[in-house]
């Protein structure tokens, strides 16, 4: 049976790699790959995130929510890397042999799972469950960057979707901890107006 998985994982790794390509997406995906790397969307997007979380639930609930949305990637991330990759240790595309992959991004250490997908899926997924009304613009970003993965040669298929499970279990669980969180400042204040 695992040997039928890991078959299938190489052959539909190398239709998206190899087969199913088009010159706009070999643009397109190693730009979308590592855009969270790049310094002006780092300039850019985290104040902009933590401007958005505090113009929806105010100053208190809102830097609550980005303090546990970097803590849920930082999990996430720990996991896919000590938890995963490096016990795992699954070689890169690349680094397998009989495999002819088209790298279109730089890449290092090893494959399972893709921890890209991995921080993706958990920051929208946590951002999801505290606001719902981001989920579909959310997780189409999450699937564009994981599925950039494959195409640029640097992942299987199995490492995106084991990365994307991990990261919604982690997400989940992180965002009701968050609400449990901001949900106590609502109680402080219902005690403080009992009090007066």
């Amino acid at each position: 049976m695992l040997d039928f998985i890991l078959n299938l994982d190489k052959r539909l790794f190398t239709l998206i790699n190899s087969e199913w390509t088009a010159p706009w997406a070999d643009v397109f995906f190693p730009f979308i790959t590592d855009l969270h790397k790049k310094d002006p969307v780092k300039i850019v997007c985290i104040p902009l995130i933590i401007a958005l979380f505090i113009w929806r639930r105010g100053w208190k609930k809102g830097c609550t929510i980005f303090v546990m949305a970097v803590l849920s990637v930082s999990l996430s991330d720990g996991i896919g890397n000590w938890g995963f990759k490096k016990t795992v240790q699954r070689p890169r595309p690349a680094n397998t042999e009989s495999l002819t992959v088209n790298v279109r991004a730089p890449f290092g250490g090893y494959s399972f799972v893709s921890n890209h997908a991995t921080n993706i899926f958990n920051f929208a997924t946590f951002v999801s469950v505290i606001f719902p009304v981001a989920m579909a613009p959310m997780m189409t970003l999450a699937l564009l960057v994981s599925y950039s993965r494959v195409y640029n040669g640097v992942h299987f298929p199995t490492d995106i979707l084991a990365g994307a499970m991990l990261g919604i279990i982690t997400g989940i669980i992180m965002a009701r901890l968050c609400q449990r969180f901001i949900s106590r400042f609502d109680e402080d204040t219902d005690d403080e107006a009992q009090t007066v």
